[in-house]
Order: C-alpha cells, then structure tokens, then sequence
C-alpha cells in the first residue's frame, strides 16, 4: 500500500512537470544578442518596474552619445521613449567642433530634467542653471556663459532653445536680463525679449576703444559671432 501511494505520487508530479514543460516555451529572442547598440545606457542602484515604466533610484546614470545625465531618482518609459528625472538632476555634454578647432563642455542642472526621445525635445523646470564653456584646441582663448531661467525648452533638430521667466544672461562682456530668451544656434542670433535689458560693449569707431553701452527694448537681438546688438 504504502509503495502504491509512493507511486501515484510519482505519477502526478510526473504529470504536472510534462504539463508545465508543454505550456512554457521561452521567448524566441531571449537569447538574442542586438546587432546595434543601445542608443542609451542607463545604470542605478535599484530599479522597480510599475505600470509599465521603470523607476530607477541612487547613482543614476544614463549616457547618450555625448551626454550624461546623473541624478537620484529617474522615471523612464519605452514606449513612448521618454526619461524624467529629478532628485538633484545634472546634463553634461563635451563636444568637439573641428572646424571651430575649439572643445565646448556644456551644465544643465534644475530641480526636474525631461528628454522626450522619440519628439527630440529635452525640457528643464525650475530654477534652471545653465553654464557653457569654449576652450581651443590649442588652449589659447577660453570663452563661457551663464544662463537662468525659470524653464527651458530645446529641440534637438533645429538646434534651437527657448528659456523663459526671469532670465539672465552674462558672459565676459555681456549682462542681460528679460522675460524670455531664444537662442537659434544656426543663425547665430540670441533674442532677449519682454523688459529686456543688455549691458555690453562696444568698440568706439572714433577713439577705438571699448565703451560701456545700455540697451533697453521689448527685444534685443544679439548677433553671438559679431558680437552686435540692436533694441526694438
């Protein structure tokens, strides 16, 4: 009797593993190695998965050609591509430009950072900071700029970045503030608008030396390789 049992209790298990052994079939792919890397590589001390997005917490870093995101708490979603992160949120970018024969390191940080993948875009809110710097290959000349702002916007295609409420401007010539700026980096044209205001200078034709020069407008558009401005 008691081998009998042993027996039948053989038997169902039997069963019950041929079953499940015919319901499971591994995915096709999940052995499957990617012809193309991933555009983006993100890393995180944890990662939690909830109603489809990945939350992503302590040391995040995501790189993306020749960006790197860092923050302490990330939310990303795969469809749509989309990242928002927040938690002391920091972009740094390093460019080389060989025609410019110049290096350009770029620090975006604010209190949230969202890119939107497949539309292109990257937005920042609030207390946004922003800090260019340009050195030469030869390290000869050495340019910055800083820009505040309440929020930014930029797309990645038409190169172009939109930074609004109480903006200010300064480089190592220039001191500007206004409601908004648009910066149209293929024309090089810097447009501050909305009570703007410029501090520059100028070279006098006359004596041939920089002067000191106010502008005030509800626009000013600033030319940033001539280095000339005018006031509407």
């Amino acid at each position: 009797m008691e081998k009998t049992r042993h027996l039948l209790l053989l038997l169902f298990v039997l069963l019950v593993a041929a079953a499940f052994a015919k319901d499971f079939q591994p995915a096709s792919d999940t052995f499957a190695i990617p012809e193309t890397p991933p555009d983006m590589i993100i890393t995180a001390n944890t990662m939690t998965v909830r109603d489809g997005n990945a939350i992503l917490e302590g040391n995040v870093k995501a790189t993306r050609a020749n960006d790197i995101l860092t923050c302490n708490r990330a939310l990303v979603s795969n469809s749509p591509r989309w990242l928002l992160a927040s938690m002391t949120p920091r972009l740094f970018r390093r460019e080389a430009l060989p025609v410019q024969k110049i290096i350009r390191e770029t620090n975006l940080e604010a209190r949230n950072i969202f890119y939107d993948s497949d539309n292109g875009r990257f937005s920042a809110s609030d207390s946004v900071h922003l800090r260019i710097e340009e050195r030469s290959w030869d390290l000869a000349t050495y340019t910055w700029a800083v820009i505040t702002s309440d929020e930014m916007l930029g797309f990645r295609d038409s190169s172009r970045m939109i930074f609004s409420g109480n903006v200010k401007v300064r480089d190592q010539e220039n001191y500007g503030y206004g409601n908004r700026l648009d910066y149209l980096k293929e024309k090089s044209l810097a447009i501050l608008s909305g009570n703007a205001v410029l501090e520059t200078r100028e070279k006098n034709a006359k004596t041939g030396k920089m002067e000191p020069r106010v502008l005030k407008g509800q626009k000013i558009i600033y030319n940033t390789e001539t280095r000339q401005a005018v006031s509407e």
